[in-house]
C-alpha cells in the first residue's frame, strides 16, 4: 500500500509539472535546453503517462480504502489527535486518488473511461471532495466530515452507476465498504 501511495504521489507530481510547464511560442512545453549528451535519442517516442495498475485497482486499493474511514467518522467520532491525523492522511489520499483517476491504467476499460468527459467530471468531483475533506478534517469539524462523507458516497455511487453498475469492486480484494450495521459500536454488556 505504501508503494502505491508513493507511486501515486510521483505520478501526480509528474502530471502537475507537465501541466504547469510554460509554453514557448512553438507550443512546446519544454522551454529549457537539454545538452546534447543528456538528450534522449530522437528515435524513442515519448511514453504516454499511465498507471501501473488498473483504475479499478486504484479505486479499490487507494480510493475506497481512504474514503471509508472518512464517512465512518460520522458514526465513530475521532477521539484523539492520532484519529484526526489518520483522517487527514486518508483525505489527502482521496484527493490524490481523484486526480489519478484522470490517468489511464492497465484495465481493459481504462482508456475508454479516461477519454469520456463524464468520467473526467466524476474524477474531478472526487478530487474536490478530497480537498474539502482535508479542509474539514484540519478544522476538526465533525459535521463537515459527515457532510463530506455523504458527498463522497454520492460521487462514488453516481460514477459506479454510470460506469460499472454490475460489480462495484470488479472483484478486487473480495471486499466492499462496511455497512452501517457493521459499524455499530459493540455493546460492552454483550460480552
Amino acid at each position: 500500500m505504501t508503494q502505491l501511495i508513493r507511486l501515486s504521489a510521483c505520478l501526480l507530481s509528474a502530471v502537475v509539472l507537465t501541466a504547469c510547464a510554460p509554453a514557448n511560442p512553438d507550443g512546446d512545453t519544454n522551454t529549457q535546453s537539454v545538452p546534447a549528451e543528456n538528450a534522449a535519442p530522437a528515435s524513442l517516442p515519448a511514453k504516454p503517462l499511465s498507471l501501473p495498475v488498473s483504475l479499478n485497482t486504484l479505486m479499490v486499493a487507494l480510493i475506497n480504502n481512504a474514503a471509508d474511514p472518512i464517512w465512518v467518522a460520522a458514526w465513530r467520532n475521532p477521539q484523539t489527535d492520532q484519529d484526526w491525523r489518520e483522517l487527514e492522511r486518508m483525505a489527502v489520499q482521496l484527493e490524490v486518488g481523484g486526480a489519478l483517476l484522470s490517468v489511464p491504467g492497465t484495465g481493459p476499460e481504462d482508456q475508454e473511461w479516461v477519454a469520456d468527459p463524464a468520467w473526467q467530471a466524476w474524477a474531478d468531483k472526487l478530487q474536490q471532495a478530497g480537498i474539502h475533506a482535508v479542509s474539514v478534517v484540519k478544522a476538526r469539524d465533525l459535521a463537515g466530515v459527515a457532510s463530506v462523507g455523504d458527498e463522497i458516497v454520492e460521487i462514488c455511487e453516481g460514477c459506479h452507476m454510470q460506469f460499472k453498475p454490475a460489480l462495484p469492486t470488479g472483484g478486487e480484494f473480495g471486499e466492499l465498504s462496511p455497512t452501517a450495521e457493521e459499524l455499530k459500536p459493540e455493546d460492552p454488556h454483550d460480552s
